[in-house]
């Protein structure tokens, strides 16, 4: 685990609740807090799911990788909330070895229902299942702890993300 002097990145599944949890663990920790969404926006003007429509996906995977090495450029320590497609490059895989990285995952009929309130959300129907099974193991190979957000409250997330990260109970 980091001493805090590396970064803290969340994985896991579009919806899952990175952003809501990385919040939560960044004011906890006393961290700056980097989203790739907002990233991306702040660079295009658009959204993820404007920019999959009018660029094409492997254009927005190609910009939310660019976000992930940018922020982990960063030589202060951030809590920085990943893209989903990011865990499918191998030096990204790589590179969370060696910081602490925190998986946020929900079940995937929760994950299908919180996706469709989004609207910066790209919709993914039929190929969502196939991301899942594909993702969920390399998330899995790299995380030092998973955090079920459709089985534990938001304020319960960030304390067992802070606790694993830390190694203290700070409740």
């Amino acid at each position: 685990m980091s001493d805090l002097t590396d970064h803290v990145v969340i994985i896991g599944a579009m919806a899952s609740g990175k952003t809501t949890v990385g919040k939560g663990i960044a004011e906890r920790l006393g961290l700056a807090f980097v989203d790739s969404d907002v990233q991306i926006r702040g660079l295009t003007g658009s959204d993820g799911a404007r920019i999959a429509e009018e660029e094409g996906v492997p254009a927005l995977h190609e910009m939310e990788l660019r976000a992930f090495w940018e922020a982990l450029e960063s030589p202060h320590p951030t809590v920085i909330a990943a893209a989903a497609s990011v865990i499918e490059n191998e030096s990204v895989r790589a590179a969370l070895t060696e910081v602490s990285c925190v998986w946020v995952d929900a079940a995937d009929e929760l994950l299908r229902i919180r996706q469709a309130l989004g609207a910066h959300r790209r919709e993914l129907g039929e190929e969502e299942a196939s991301l899942l099974v594909r993702r969920d193991p390399l998330f899995s190979s790299c995380a030092d702890v998973r955090i079920d957000t459709g089985e534990v409250d938001e304020h319960d997330a960030v304390s067992i993300a802070a606790e694993a990260i830390t190694g203290r109970d700070d409740g």
